[in-house]
Protein backbone atom coordinates (compact mmCIF):
# COMPACT_ATOMS: atom_id res chain seq x y z
CA UNK A 1 0.00 0.00 0.00
CA UNK A 2 1.08 3.29 -1.34
CA UNK A 3 1.89 6.28 1.34
CA UNK A 4 -1.30 8.71 1.88
CA UNK A 5 0.39 12.47 1.04
CA UNK A 6 -2.38 13.44 3.52
CA UNK A 7 -0.65 11.90 6.12
CA UNK A 8 2.17 14.10 5.53
CA UNK A 9 0.49 17.66 4.89
CA UNK A 10 1.01 20.91 6.81
CA UNK A 11 -2.00 23.01 8.09
CA UNK A 12 -1.07 25.33 5.32
CA UNK A 13 -1.06 22.84 2.49
CA UNK A 14 -4.50 21.83 3.54
CA UNK A 15 -5.78 25.22 4.23
CA UNK A 16 -4.87 26.59 1.08
CA UNK A 17 -5.77 24.03 -1.09
CA UNK A 18 -4.34 22.79 -4.74
CA UNK A 19 -5.37 25.98 -6.05
CA UNK A 20 -4.80 26.20 -10.07
CA UNK A 21 -2.70 28.12 -12.38
CA UNK A 22 -4.82 31.00 -12.53
CA UNK A 23 -3.52 32.15 -9.24
CA UNK A 24 -0.21 32.59 -10.83
CA UNK A 25 -1.20 34.62 -13.91
CA UNK A 26 -1.83 31.23 -16.39
CA UNK A 27 -3.69 28.41 -17.09
CA UNK A 28 -6.32 30.51 -19.26
CA UNK A 29 -8.14 27.90 -21.34
CA UNK A 30 -7.52 29.13 -25.48
CA UNK A 31 -10.59 28.07 -27.47
CA UNK A 32 -9.42 25.66 -29.63
CA UNK A 33 -12.36 25.85 -31.89
CA UNK A 34 -11.63 29.25 -32.98
CA UNK A 35 -8.70 30.37 -35.73
CA UNK A 36 -8.05 33.68 -34.02
CA UNK A 37 -8.17 33.96 -30.27
CA UNK A 38 -7.99 36.61 -28.27
CA UNK A 39 -6.37 36.13 -24.48
CA UNK A 40 -7.84 38.91 -22.46
CA UNK A 41 -7.97 36.92 -19.28
CA UNK A 42 -4.26 37.77 -17.83
CA UNK A 43 -2.72 41.13 -17.10
CA UNK A 44 1.02 41.10 -17.88
CA UNK A 45 3.21 44.04 -19.97
CA UNK A 46 2.77 44.84 -24.02
CA UNK A 47 5.05 41.42 -24.69
CA UNK A 48 5.88 43.47 -28.24
CA UNK A 49 7.21 46.69 -26.04
CA UNK A 50 9.71 44.66 -23.77
CA UNK A 51 12.80 46.33 -23.71
CA UNK A 52 14.70 43.14 -24.46
CA UNK A 53 17.58 44.59 -25.85
CA UNK A 54 18.16 47.27 -22.83
CA UNK A 55 18.13 43.82 -20.45
CA UNK A 56 20.41 42.14 -22.64
CA UNK A 57 22.94 44.98 -22.86
CA UNK A 58 22.78 45.43 -18.60
CA UNK A 59 23.49 41.93 -18.73
CA UNK A 60 26.57 41.78 -20.71
CA UNK A 61 27.90 44.83 -19.24
CA UNK A 62 27.50 43.39 -15.75
CA UNK A 63 28.97 39.69 -17.25
CA UNK A 64 31.71 41.93 -18.55
CA UNK A 65 32.41 44.47 -15.53
CA UNK A 66 31.80 42.13 -12.17
CA UNK A 67 31.64 38.95 -12.90
CA UNK A 68 32.77 37.76 -9.43
CA UNK A 69 30.32 39.95 -7.43
CA UNK A 70 27.11 39.24 -9.78
CA UNK A 71 27.93 35.66 -10.03
CA UNK A 72 27.92 35.06 -6.26
CA UNK A 73 25.50 35.12 -3.00
CA UNK A 74 23.90 38.66 -2.54
CA UNK A 75 22.47 38.36 1.10
CA UNK A 76 18.70 38.63 2.01
CA UNK A 77 17.86 42.15 1.73
CA UNK A 78 19.40 41.80 -1.54
CA UNK A 79 22.32 43.97 -4.02
CA UNK A 80 23.11 47.26 -2.06
CA UNK A 81 23.66 49.11 -5.43
CA UNK A 82 20.02 48.66 -6.46
CA UNK A 83 18.54 49.16 -3.30
CA UNK A 84 19.98 52.30 -3.33
CA UNK A 85 18.77 52.93 -6.59
CA UNK A 86 15.33 51.88 -5.68
CA UNK A 87 15.47 54.22 -2.01
CA UNK A 88 16.52 56.95 -3.94
CA UNK A 89 14.18 56.84 -7.12
CA UNK A 90 11.27 56.39 -4.69
CA UNK A 91 12.23 59.75 -2.96
CA UNK A 92 12.30 61.44 -6.42
CA UNK A 93 9.15 60.19 -7.10
CA UNK A 94 7.55 60.82 -3.48
CA UNK A 95 9.36 63.43 -1.78
CA UNK A 96 10.59 60.97 0.69
CA UNK A 97 13.93 60.43 2.73
CA UNK A 98 14.64 56.87 2.12
CA UNK A 99 18.25 54.99 1.89
CA UNK A 100 19.06 51.34 1.61
CA UNK A 101 18.30 49.89 4.90
CA UNK A 102 14.51 51.13 4.20
CA UNK A 103 14.54 48.37 1.10
CA UNK A 104 14.32 44.93 1.26
CA UNK A 105 14.35 43.39 -2.99
CA UNK A 106 12.38 40.04 -3.27
CA UNK A 107 10.67 37.81 -5.71
CA UNK A 108 8.24 40.13 -7.21
CA UNK A 109 5.54 41.90 -5.18
CA UNK A 110 4.05 37.95 -4.65
CA UNK A 111 7.53 37.20 -2.37
CA UNK A 112 6.83 41.16 -0.87
CA UNK A 113 3.73 39.91 0.65
CA UNK A 114 5.10 36.23 1.43
CA UNK A 115 7.68 37.68 3.49
CA UNK A 116 5.83 40.27 5.43
CA UNK A 117 3.62 37.30 6.34
CA UNK A 118 6.67 35.69 7.88
CA UNK A 119 7.72 38.39 9.81
CA UNK A 120 4.17 40.38 11.47
CA UNK A 121 1.23 37.39 10.59
CA UNK A 122 0.34 34.54 13.44
CA UNK A 123 -1.83 31.91 12.50
CA UNK A 124 -5.21 33.31 13.14
CA UNK A 125 -4.35 36.67 12.94
CA UNK A 126 -7.42 38.81 11.14
CA UNK A 127 -6.53 40.38 7.98
CA UNK A 128 -8.88 42.83 5.72
CA UNK A 129 -8.99 42.51 2.00
CA UNK A 130 -10.65 44.13 -0.59
CA UNK A 131 -13.53 41.94 -2.25
CA UNK A 132 -12.47 41.34 -4.77
CA UNK A 133 -9.16 41.02 -5.06
CA UNK A 134 -6.34 38.96 -6.83
CA UNK A 135 -6.60 35.32 -5.93
CA UNK A 136 -2.99 34.67 -5.75
CA UNK A 137 -3.07 37.35 -2.90
CA UNK A 138 -5.82 35.41 -1.06
CA UNK A 139 -3.96 32.19 -1.56
CA UNK A 140 -0.65 33.75 0.38
CA UNK A 141 -2.49 34.95 3.23
CA UNK A 142 -4.28 31.63 3.18
CA UNK A 143 -1.40 29.58 3.89
CA UNK A 144 -0.13 31.49 6.64
CA UNK A 145 -3.16 30.60 8.50
CA UNK A 146 -4.77 34.28 8.78
CA UNK A 147 -8.42 34.73 9.37
CA UNK A 148 -9.02 36.80 5.99
CA UNK A 149 -12.29 39.48 6.42
CA UNK A 150 -13.80 40.55 2.80
CA UNK A 151 -14.46 44.44 2.88
CA UNK A 152 -16.41 45.67 0.02
CA UNK A 153 -15.03 48.21 -2.37
CA UNK A 154 -17.43 50.66 -5.07
CA UNK A 155 -16.00 52.84 -7.92
CA UNK A 156 -13.55 54.54 -5.44
CA UNK A 157 -12.21 51.44 -3.52
CA UNK A 158 -12.27 50.14 -0.18
CA UNK A 159 -15.60 51.14 1.91
CA UNK A 160 -13.80 52.51 5.19
CA UNK A 161 -16.61 52.46 7.76
CA UNK A 162 -16.83 48.40 6.38
CA UNK A 163 -13.52 48.46 7.67
CA UNK A 164 -14.19 49.82 10.99
CA UNK A 165 -16.96 47.69 11.01
CA UNK A 166 -14.67 44.97 10.39
CA UNK A 167 -12.59 45.90 13.24
CA UNK A 168 -14.61 46.11 16.02
CA UNK A 169 -16.77 43.00 15.17
CA UNK A 170 -13.16 41.21 15.08
CA UNK A 171 -12.05 43.13 18.76
CA UNK A 172 -15.75 41.88 20.47
CA UNK A 173 -14.78 38.55 19.73
CA UNK A 174 -11.53 38.73 21.23
CA UNK A 175 -9.36 38.60 17.68
CA UNK A 176 -6.18 40.43 16.81
CA UNK A 177 -6.68 42.25 13.29
CA UNK A 178 -3.27 42.39 12.48
CA UNK A 179 -3.09 43.83 8.98
CA UNK A 180 -5.59 45.68 5.84
CA UNK A 181 -3.85 44.59 2.57
CA UNK A 182 -5.28 46.67 -0.51
CA UNK A 183 -4.48 47.77 -3.87
CA UNK A 184 -4.88 51.63 -3.46
CA UNK A 185 -4.48 52.50 -7.38
CA UNK A 186 -5.61 50.83 -10.61
CA UNK A 187 -6.80 47.76 -7.97
CA UNK A 188 -6.85 44.44 -9.37
CA UNK A 189 -9.64 43.41 -10.24
CA UNK A 190 -11.64 46.58 -10.64
CA UNK A 191 -9.07 49.00 -11.57
CA UNK A 192 -10.67 51.09 -8.75
CA UNK A 193 -8.61 54.04 -6.90
CA UNK A 194 -8.85 55.30 -3.54
CA UNK A 195 -9.00 58.69 -3.47
CA UNK A 196 -6.48 61.18 -0.61
CA UNK A 197 -9.74 61.20 1.80
CA UNK A 198 -10.00 57.39 2.06
CA UNK A 199 -6.38 57.09 2.36
CA UNK A 200 -5.98 59.25 5.31
CA UNK A 201 -9.20 57.69 6.99
CA UNK A 202 -8.06 54.53 6.70
CA UNK A 203 -4.49 55.84 8.18
CA UNK A 204 -6.37 57.44 10.95
CA UNK A 205 -8.58 54.09 11.70
CA UNK A 206 -5.71 51.65 11.47
CA UNK A 207 -3.33 53.64 13.71
CA UNK A 208 -5.91 53.39 16.17
CA UNK A 209 -6.40 50.15 16.45
CA UNK A 210 -2.35 49.49 15.73
CA UNK A 211 -3.22 47.70 12.38
CA UNK A 212 -0.56 47.26 9.64
CA UNK A 213 -1.37 48.69 6.56
CA UNK A 214 0.09 46.70 3.08
CA UNK A 215 -0.03 48.87 0.55
CA UNK A 216 0.39 47.02 -2.63
CA UNK A 217 1.17 49.94 -5.36
CA UNK A 218 1.96 47.37 -8.74
CA UNK A 219 0.35 49.68 -10.93
CA UNK A 220 0.60 52.85 -9.46
CA UNK A 221 3.32 54.46 -11.89
CA UNK A 222 0.92 52.91 -15.22
CA UNK A 223 -1.42 56.01 -15.27
CA UNK A 224 -3.02 57.61 -18.07
CA UNK A 225 -3.47 61.19 -19.69
CA UNK A 226 -0.75 62.15 -17.09
CA UNK A 227 -3.51 62.26 -14.29
CA UNK A 228 -1.05 59.85 -11.64
CA UNK A 229 -3.18 58.76 -8.68
CA UNK A 230 -3.37 60.63 -4.84
CA UNK A 231 -0.03 60.28 -2.56
CA UNK A 232 0.75 56.68 -1.41
CA UNK A 233 -0.73 55.83 2.22
CA UNK A 234 3.39 55.40 3.07
CA UNK A 235 3.94 59.19 2.20
CA UNK A 236 0.85 60.38 4.16
CA UNK A 237 1.87 58.37 6.93
CA UNK A 238 5.20 59.42 6.85
CA UNK A 239 6.42 55.51 6.63
CA UNK A 240 4.46 54.87 10.04
CA UNK A 241 2.26 51.89 10.23
CA UNK A 242 2.17 51.23 6.39
CA UNK A 243 4.49 49.18 4.46
CA UNK A 244 4.78 49.55 0.31
CA UNK A 245 5.28 47.19 -2.06
CA UNK A 246 6.61 48.19 -5.74
CA UNK A 247 7.38 45.65 -8.39
CA UNK A 248 9.43 46.00 -11.76
CA UNK A 249 7.12 43.01 -13.14
CA UNK A 250 4.53 45.28 -14.67
CA UNK A 251 6.76 48.61 -15.57
CA UNK A 252 9.31 46.05 -17.34
CA UNK A 253 8.46 42.21 -17.85
CA UNK A 254 6.99 40.00 -15.48
CA UNK A 255 9.21 37.37 -15.84
CA UNK A 256 11.84 39.08 -13.52
CA UNK A 257 10.21 38.58 -10.74
CA UNK A 258 11.43 41.23 -9.00
CA UNK A 259 10.22 43.37 -5.77
CA UNK A 260 11.10 45.38 -3.01
CA UNK A 261 8.74 46.38 0.10
CA UNK A 262 9.70 49.87 1.64
CA UNK A 263 9.13 50.45 5.23
CA UNK A 264 10.74 51.86 8.50
CA UNK A 265 13.94 50.36 8.71
CA UNK A 266 12.88 48.01 12.02
CA UNK A 267 10.46 47.12 10.05
CA UNK A 268 12.63 45.79 7.46
CA UNK A 269 15.15 44.48 9.64
CA UNK A 270 12.57 42.04 11.15
CA UNK A 271 11.85 40.97 7.40
CA UNK A 272 15.62 40.08 6.93
CA UNK A 273 14.83 37.58 10.21
CA UNK A 274 12.52 35.19 9.02
CA UNK A 275 13.82 35.16 5.17
CA UNK A 276 15.66 32.02 4.79
CA UNK A 277 16.08 31.91 1.28
CA UNK A 278 19.48 33.66 0.66
CA UNK A 279 17.99 36.32 -1.04
CA UNK A 280 16.99 37.40 -5.01
CA UNK A 281 19.38 36.49 -7.75
CA UNK A 282 22.57 38.61 -7.49
CA UNK A 283 22.74 38.80 -11.16
CA UNK A 284 19.33 39.68 -11.36
CA UNK A 285 20.00 42.60 -8.90
CA UNK A 286 23.05 43.82 -10.92
CA UNK A 287 21.34 43.77 -14.35
CA UNK A 288 18.51 46.13 -12.42
CA UNK A 289 20.98 48.28 -11.55
CA UNK A 290 23.03 48.69 -14.70
CA UNK A 291 19.35 49.36 -16.22
CA UNK A 292 18.05 51.55 -13.61
CA UNK A 293 20.97 53.20 -13.47
CA UNK A 294 21.40 53.79 -17.42
CA UNK A 295 18.49 56.26 -17.31
CA UNK A 296 16.66 53.40 -19.10
CA UNK A 297 13.40 53.01 -16.74
CA UNK A 298 11.80 56.03 -17.15
CA UNK A 299 11.81 56.53 -20.58
CA UNK A 300 10.75 53.24 -20.89
CA UNK A 301 7.68 53.82 -18.46
CA UNK A 302 6.39 57.03 -20.60
CA UNK A 303 6.59 55.21 -23.24
CA UNK A 304 4.45 52.11 -21.94
CA UNK A 305 1.62 54.67 -20.56
CA UNK A 306 1.31 56.20 -23.75
CA UNK A 307 0.75 52.67 -25.00
CA UNK A 308 -2.07 51.62 -22.43
CA UNK A 309 -3.47 54.60 -22.48
CA UNK A 310 -4.14 54.42 -26.46
CA UNK A 311 -5.47 50.95 -25.68
CA UNK A 312 -8.38 51.71 -22.78
CA UNK A 313 -9.61 54.61 -25.31
CA UNK A 314 -9.57 51.69 -27.73
CA UNK A 315 -11.26 49.67 -26.13
CA UNK A 316 -13.57 51.90 -24.68
CA UNK A 317 -14.55 53.03 -28.01
CA UNK A 318 -15.36 49.17 -29.07
CA UNK A 319 -17.55 48.44 -26.35
CA UNK A 320 -19.70 51.41 -26.66
CA UNK A 321 -19.99 50.81 -30.32
CA UNK A 322 -20.83 47.23 -29.70
CA UNK A 323 -22.00 46.89 -26.55
CA UNK A 324 -23.48 49.56 -25.48
CA UNK A 325 -26.96 48.44 -23.82
CA UNK A 326 -25.16 45.27 -22.17
CA UNK A 327 -22.62 46.57 -20.22
CA UNK A 328 -22.14 49.82 -17.35
CA UNK A 329 -18.09 50.63 -16.97
CA UNK A 330 -16.00 53.39 -15.59
CA UNK A 331 -12.83 54.18 -17.21
CA UNK A 332 -9.77 52.99 -14.82
CA UNK A 333 -7.17 55.57 -14.87
CA UNK A 334 -4.26 53.48 -15.19
CA UNK A 335 -3.30 50.12 -14.85
CA UNK A 336 -3.72 46.75 -16.52
CA UNK A 337 -7.70 45.62 -16.33
CA UNK A 338 -11.03 46.61 -17.29
CA UNK A 339 -14.17 45.50 -15.03
CA UNK A 340 -17.47 45.69 -16.43
CA UNK A 341 -21.35 44.72 -14.98
CA UNK A 342 -23.51 42.62 -17.52
CA UNK A 343 -26.80 43.89 -17.46
CA UNK A 344 -29.50 40.84 -17.68
CA UNK A 345 -27.01 38.43 -18.01
CA UNK A 346 -24.41 36.59 -15.75
CA UNK A 347 -20.92 37.24 -16.11
CA UNK A 348 -20.53 33.35 -16.07
CA UNK A 349 -23.04 33.29 -19.03
CA UNK A 350 -21.14 36.52 -20.65
CA UNK A 351 -18.00 34.24 -20.06
CA UNK A 352 -18.84 31.32 -21.75
CA UNK A 353 -20.86 32.93 -24.85
CA UNK A 354 -17.58 35.23 -25.42
CA UNK A 355 -15.32 31.50 -25.41
CA UNK A 356 -17.88 30.40 -28.34
CA UNK A 357 -16.80 33.59 -29.92
CA UNK A 358 -12.78 33.21 -29.30
CA UNK A 359 -12.33 35.60 -26.76
CA UNK A 360 -10.76 34.81 -23.48
CA UNK A 361 -11.67 36.79 -20.33
CA UNK A 362 -12.25 35.82 -16.72
CA UNK A 363 -15.67 35.78 -14.30
CA UNK A 364 -15.96 38.04 -11.29
CA UNK A 365 -16.14 34.62 -9.08
CA UNK A 366 -12.35 34.45 -9.41
CA UNK A 367 -11.77 37.34 -7.18
CA UNK A 368 -13.82 36.21 -4.27
CA UNK A 369 -13.11 33.77 -1.44
CA UNK A 370 -16.08 31.84 -1.54
CA UNK A 371 -15.75 31.48 -5.94
CA UNK A 372 -18.51 28.93 -5.77
CA UNK A 373 -21.03 31.07 -3.81
CA UNK A 374 -20.06 34.91 -4.48
CA UNK A 375 -23.37 37.41 -4.17
CA UNK A 376 -21.28 38.80 -7.18
CA UNK A 377 -23.03 37.64 -10.52
CA UNK A 378 -22.40 40.01 -12.57
CA UNK A 379 -18.95 41.43 -13.59
CA UNK A 380 -16.22 40.98 -15.60
CA UNK A 381 -12.70 41.44 -15.72
CA UNK A 382 -10.71 42.15 -19.30
CA UNK A 383 -6.59 42.40 -18.95
CA UNK A 384 -6.35 44.82 -21.70
CA UNK A 385 -2.50 45.51 -21.27
CA UNK A 386 -0.90 42.45 -23.81
CA UNK A 387 -3.92 43.03 -26.55
CA UNK A 388 -2.86 44.48 -29.73
CA UNK A 389 -4.91 47.60 -30.87
CA UNK A 390 -6.45 45.69 -34.04
CA UNK A 391 -7.64 42.76 -31.06
CA UNK A 392 -8.98 45.96 -28.86
CA UNK A 393 -11.40 46.67 -31.63
CA UNK A 394 -12.21 43.19 -32.25
CA UNK A 395 -13.58 42.52 -28.81
CA UNK A 396 -16.26 44.58 -28.62
CA UNK A 397 -17.25 43.00 -31.43
CA UNK A 398 -17.01 39.56 -30.31
CA UNK A 399 -18.18 40.57 -26.97
CA UNK A 400 -21.37 42.34 -28.66
CA UNK A 401 -22.02 38.89 -30.80
CA UNK A 402 -21.92 36.95 -27.40
CA UNK A 403 -24.26 39.18 -25.54
CA UNK A 404 -26.86 39.32 -28.58
CA UNK A 405 -27.08 35.67 -28.42
CA UNK A 406 -27.51 35.67 -24.54
CA UNK A 407 -30.49 37.84 -25.02
CA UNK A 408 -32.57 35.71 -27.76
Amino acid sequence: MGVDVNDHLSISAVTVGAGSAIDAGTGFNVPAAHPNPIIAAGGIPDSLNLPAEAIRQAFSNVLNDTPGDSLKYGGVKGFEDLRDLVAQRQNRLEGLKLDRDNIIIHNGGSGCLDNICKAFLDPGDVVIIEAPTYSGTTRCLKGHLADLVEVDIDDDGLIIEQIRHAIDEAETAGKRVKMVYCTPDFQNPTGATLPENRRRELIDLCSKHKVLIVEDCTYSELYYYDNPPPPSMFVLSNGEGVLKLGTFSKVIATGLRAGWVQGRKDYIEAMGRVRFDMGTSPILNHMLANFIGSGQLEPHIEKMKRIYGKKIDTLVNSLNENCAPYVKFSKPGGGFFFWFECIGVTSQEVVDAAAEEGLVISTSANYYLDKENSNDKSHVRLAFSNASLDDLNEIGIRLGKAFNKLMK
